[in-house]
């Protein structure tokens, strides 16, 4: 049997982000919550980021993990402003690890090839690079993305779910 740990950052209206593991509960630590710096939609709403780390390896001590990022990326409705998803962006990459291996994924509410740019261009800075990107039903520009560091895509493929955003599941290799 094994224990399934949910790590989630979740509002009272029950929006946010998760993670999940069927490792069981050692397998994920230093779970961290952050909120966008910028409150969306009359002041009410911050968007939510969860982090943990995953831990692999046969040891009771974590010597080796994967610093895993459930993103949910500045709206900014009505005017979905850049430089406030900059600010959520590195509030973020501000608690990582600054080196080792990372995912960072989710929907990052890029509406335009600025904020694609933007958020590229802070997360190659801390070592990440973008790996797949995924359509959001009806858009031409893709909102939803990951970025890893220390890693590398093997496979990639989306699938249909209950969320207005299709799912993805990553494979990915690491040394």
């Amino acid at each position: 049997t094994f224990l399934v740990k949910q790590v989630h950052n979740v509002s009272k209206l029950g929006y946010g982000t998760a993670i999940y593991s069927k490792e069981g509960i050692s397998s994920v630590s230093n779970i961290r919550r952050v909120q966008s710096p910028h409150a969306e939609i009359g002041g009410f709403i911050r968007k939510k980021t969860t982090i943990a780390r995953y831990n692999y390896g046969c040891s009771d001590i974590p010597t080796s993990g994967i610093d895993l990022v459930s993103f949910h990326g500045y709206n900014g409705q009505p005017f979905k402003q850049v430089d406030h998803l900059r600010d959520h962006v590195e509030a973020v990459v501000s608690v990582l690890e600054r080196t080792g291996k990372s995912i960072f994924a989710g929907d990052f509410n890029t509406w335009t090839r600025t904020h694609i740019e933007v958020v590229e261009k802070q997360l190659v800075a801390a070592g990440f690079h973008k790996t797949f990107s995924w359509p959001y039903p009806g858009r031409e520009i893709p909102l939803d993305h990951v970025f890893i560091r220390n890693m590398k895509l093997k496979n990639a493929i989306t699938y249909r779910n209950e969320s207005d955003h299709c799912g993805a599941v990553i494979d990915l290799s690491y040394d």
